[in-house]
């Protein structure tokens, strides 16, 4: 299968090279020269949990090649590119071409589809935990779970497919029926621990012992549960027990939202607990916790553009 990866982040290099590595034609696509550059020389190296190293060639670019025709686009990029990716797949990709998001946040299945082909597009999330540590350089720091899945809520071939795809590359896939349910538990949980971190300026495993973190961590899922329901969608796996499982399984890991404020850079605190404290006041539910959370970080993210 010839894949994209239009995002050489974190995430997007992990199934990058481990989709390489299973044998599939993956193209990965990045908007900065210098990452490019260094994939390009050095190609994409991963260190994985059990502290083995890979190092593969992949090819890299910084536009979708007119000349590499995907069967499948992986969106990987931050939540607030979305609709520029999404512009730019649109004069680029053929008849027939998947595009699969997995990406952090609320909003970015409804971007794409506002750009593209509504039934060229699936949505996914996932909850492998990865770390970037240079530019082509990652580190996998947290086993999880991938799901996928149309927004129909149909289990149809192609979805069954990527999922197979996925599993023989490593992911523990899942083809579901309730994806929209998944992405709410997956940016509930998002909105309990980046913020946190930021904030408190501290790794997971630091959320998960101090009792103070811990307990502000489950009042925001809970607060964001309530808007999930009364905006028709019930979170499933709960995120309660996802955000538990997370802190453990990926204890070493800081969050992208703390990596994105100690490097200068914008944040998803957009997509996360301002999307939800949006919603919430818009439903007449009382969002206190996400509302905080989102106007101290946006005032981080101020303080940083500033100086």
């Amino acid at each position: 299968m010839r894949i994209a990866i239009l995002g050489a982040g974190a995430i997007g290099c992990l199934f990058g090279i481990r989709l390489h590595e299973s044998g599939q034609n993956v193209l990965l696509v990045n908007h900065n020269p210098r990452t490019v550059a260094t994939i390009r020389r050095r190609g994409v190296a991963l260190t994985e949990i059990s502290g083995k190293s890979i190092k593969s060639r992949l090819k890299a670019s910084r536009t979708l090649d007119d000349n590499y025709h995907p069967d499948l686009v992986l969106v990987t990029v931050k939540a607030y590119d979305t609709g520029s990716v999404a512009r730019q797949l649109r004069k680029k990709i053929d008849e027939g071409t998947l595009i699969l998001s997995l990406q952090n946040g609320l909003g970015n299945i409804e971007t794409l589809c506002r750009y593209l082909p509504r039934g060229s597009v699936l949505a996914g999330t996932t909850t492998e935990g990865a770390l970037t540590t240079g530019p082509g350089t990652v580190a996998h720091t947290g086993k999880g779970s991938t799901y996928i899945g149309e927004f129909s809520g149909k289990l149809t071939k192609r979805v069954g497919m990527i999922r197979d795809v996925f599993r023989n590359a490593g992911f523990r896939t899942h083809a579901t029926k309730r994806v929209e349910s998944v992405i709410w538990s997956k940016a509930i949980v998002n909105s309990a621990i980046n913020p946190i971190s930021v904030l408190a300026r501290v790794s997971n495993k630091e959320i998960l012992r101090n009792s103070d973190l811990k307990d502000a961590a489950l009042r925001l899922v809970r607060e964001g549960v309530v808007v999930a329901k009364a905006h028709g969608v019930s979170p499933s796996p709960s995120p309660s027990s996802m955000l538990i499982e997370i802190l453990t399984s990926a204890r070493r890991n800081r969050s992208s939202m703390l990596r994105d404020i100690e490097a200068g850079r914008k944040t998803e605190i957009r997509q996360l607990n301002r999307a939800i404290a949006w919603l919430g006041r818009r439903l007449r539910v009382s969002v206190p916790y996400n509302t905080l959370l989102s106007e101290l970080v946006l005032g981080v993210e101020a303080s940083n553009a500033a100086s």
